[in-house]
């Protein structure tokens, strides 16, 4: 066998190190979880072992799905990388029959939640030593889990059905994608003959009762708000040890997929997607609730261009709930985080999603994260302490009106942000319609303002009538 040249080599480590840093880049991962992979990777390849691909390794160890991984080898391609993008679709493969067979199993009544996980907690170990792992099935008869016989009796069903009921009533159609708290499944309900998508809470949470709250939290959030802007919760329970929640099936992708293609959404486009989340925010406002993590991953985009703000699991009634105000999840996530979150301040309104909303329209029209660091605290810490580069830097093409009221939205001291989500979608229809915003009209009465973050005294812009694109 012919070993590859320093050039080639040189060449693989610039890739997989593009590819880690762009994945951060795009909030896909922390530093800390790349650098774990990269040492293992690093560790592999001293001990002369099979060494897989960093996505590989970020995909088995929980860190990214495959989709978040093909977005990012998409983006590298787009910006001239020769990424190494093999072994993806077998992973994505052996995980989803993998996972059919156990839940298949469970279904049959043969193992438990918990004799699955171990499998596949085993066979990932396996995994990572080398190129080669055993099948969950064979796994669960060298366990004395199930006999032979009634591995075949499971890959029978598995393989004569064309889904499975995991939740009685509703028939696994397919894998939608893994986050941190469970999986989400497409699903038929079957009386209604409907697509729905169940999200199923990770077994190693199933215990822990404030993950258990957080789960059901989110579930009765997005029953209590009916809006066209918001997936609507339908179901919720537990069967056989797990914990589901069956939603609205939406067919699109999310903001942070497109942004992670590096792509850069045009000005009208972000207005109106951030408008209807702001509708949304609003109508969750008016049910008493706040979502507390407003970021591209929670916001769904069809193919129509209808955007459906999801995962309320950090949403919190306004009028008190103590008992769920869990200091680990006290914040959302810091490249979108409030001021006044990223302080551990516990009195926040509808003006810290707003804020974060801000944020998130900041990445859509200039393809950068507000604030950068080197960590989490850092990038808190800016976000409570420095001051923005307003997004017109960063994209001068960006019009006027929308550089105006990203900043709004974004300045550090709450009062003089916008106020309501009302507001903000009033302006944006005007901005998109070619008029001057309503909050910037009743501002010129009194004087020009200052806009820009920070100490409120940075530069004063001109309010324009109308802006071309």
């Amino acid at each position: 066998m012919l070993a590859a040249s320093p050039d080639a080599r040189y060449n693989s480590q610039v890739n997989e190190n593009s590819f880690g840093e762009l994945a951060v880049q795009r909030g896909l991962l922390t530093l800390r979880q790349l650098n774990e992979c990269l040492s293992l990777q690093h560790s592999l390849r001293q001990q002369k072992k099979h060494t897989p691909k960093i996505a590989t390794i970020l995909i088995k160890k929980g860190h990214m799905t495959v989709e978040q991984a093909r977005d990012v080898i998409d983006a590298q391609r787009k910006g001239g990388a020769a990424p190494q993008d093999e072994g993806l679709d077998e992973i994505a493969l052996a995980d989803q029959q993998d996972l059919s067979f156990g839940a298949v199993a469970i279904d049959l009544g043969l193992v438990t939640i918990e004799q699955v996980d171990e499998c596949l907690m085993e066979q990932r170990v396996q995994r990572e030593a080398g190129p080669h792992h055993r099948r969950i099935a064979a796994l669960m008869v060298d366990k004395g889990y199930v006999t032979s016989e009634q591995g075949k009796m499971v890959l029978k069903v598995q393989q004569k059905k064309r889904g499975y009921e995991l939740i009685p009533g509703f028939r696994i159609l397919g894998l939608v994608g893994r986050g941190a708290m469970g999986t989400v499944y497409k699903a038929l309900q079957v009386r209604m003959e409907r697509e729905v998508a169940i999200k199923i809470l990770s077994p190693k949470y199933s215990h822990r009762p404030e993950f258990v709250q957080r789960f059901f939290r989110e579930a009765r959030a997005a029953a209590k708000v009916s809006h066209a802007n918001i997936i609507q919760g339908i179901d919720v329970g537990e069967h056989n040890g797990l914990y589901y929640f069956v939603m609205e099936y939406v067919e699109g992708r999310t903001v942070g997929q497109i942004l992670a293609r590096g792509e850069v959404f045009e000005p009208r486009e972000a207005c109106g997607i951030v408008r209807q989340v702001a509708s949304a925010m609003e109508a969750a406002w008016m049910a008493g609730l706040l979502h507390r993590d407003i970021k591209p991953d929670n916001i769904m985009v069809t193919d129509t261009g209808v955007a459906k703000l999801c995962d309320l699991g950090l949403a919190k009634a306004m009028a008190g709930d103590p008992d769920e105000t869990d200091p680990y999840f006290a914040v959302g996530t810091p490249d979108y985080i409030s001021p006044e979150q990223s302080l551990g301040s516990e009195d926040i309104d509808i003006r810290s999603d707003i804020y974060s909303l801000g944020a998130t329209f900041y990445h859509m029209v200039t393809g950068q994260l507000p604030f950068m660091g080197h960590d989490a605290v850092a990038v808190m810490r800016k976000h409570a302490t420095e001051p923005l580069v307003p997004p017109r830097t960063r994209r001068s093409s960006l019009p006027i009106g929308i550089n105006l009221v990203i900043l709004r939205m974004m300045e550090k001291n709450s009062a003089a942000r916008y106020q309501q989500p009302g507001q903000l979608v009033r302006d944006l229809e005007a901005i998109v319609a070619g008029q001057q915003p309503p909050t910037f009209r009743a501002a010129l009465e009194l004087g020009p303002v200052g806009l820009a973050s920070g100490d409120g005294k940075g530069p004063k812009f001109p309010i324009l009538k109308r802006y071309r694109r």
